[in-house]
């Protein structure tokens, strides 16, 4: 079993470097499982945070909808592996339209792709670190696939993968500058 371990994510560092230069007029969604460590670290620095846990509770059947089209950023952590393939892209379909220009998509993909990962859980230690903890066993996320990846942030532009030492991936997607919502 993985140990609790803090570990350096450059990605995490562009989000929140990408998030102080929109300033905290736009607001931060957060795919949960949110900390009271992770709130005090977005609202320390200004924002608002909202928080949806799709990660502990991945699957209700409903829609997603989570208010103003506002948002600088969206931190998936890793629900979109808990989510079915289906459910994950509607996710992304529904918070791209709510990322104003230049916002970006945070997400964490866990396992190589391959094969189901073991549960883990996402924590922000600070503005450049990650805490990587085993998770509850009654989450179960799916292997997703590095061509999942690419189709689910497609509507993104850049857009980052890293590999992590542990072996899960991280993405960050940007709205282009500019870009408006991608219409129905």
């Amino acid at each position: 079993m993985l140990a609790a371990a803090d570990y350096r994510s450059a990605l995490f560092e562009r989000f929140v470097e990408n998030m102080e230069r929109l300033g905290a007029s736009t607001r931060v969604l957060d795919l949960g499982p949110a900390t009271p460590i992770g709130l005090n670290f977005w609202t320390g620095r200004g924002f608002s945070v909202s928080v949806h846990d799709l990660v502990t509770r991945p699957d209700d059947g409903r829609g997603f909808d989570f208010g103003a089209a506002d948002l600088g950023g969206v931190l998936c952590w890793n629900a979109l592996t808990v989510l079915s393939r289906e459910r994950a892209a509607e996710l992304v379909a529904a918070v791209r339209p709510l990322l104003v220009p230049r916002g970006t998509l945070f997400a964490i993909f866990d396992g190589d792709g391959r094969t189901a990962p073991a549960p883990l859980l996402y924590r922000v230690s600070d503005a450049a670190r990650l805490r990587l903890e085993p998770a509850a066993k009654d989450h179960h996320p799916r292997a997703v696939s590095t061509a999942e990846i690419d189709r689910l942030l497609g509507a993104f532009r850049p857009t980052r993968v890293t590999v992590m030492r542990h072996g899960s991936r991280e993405a960050l997607g940007h709205v282009p500058a500019g870009a408006r919502p991608p219409s129905d």
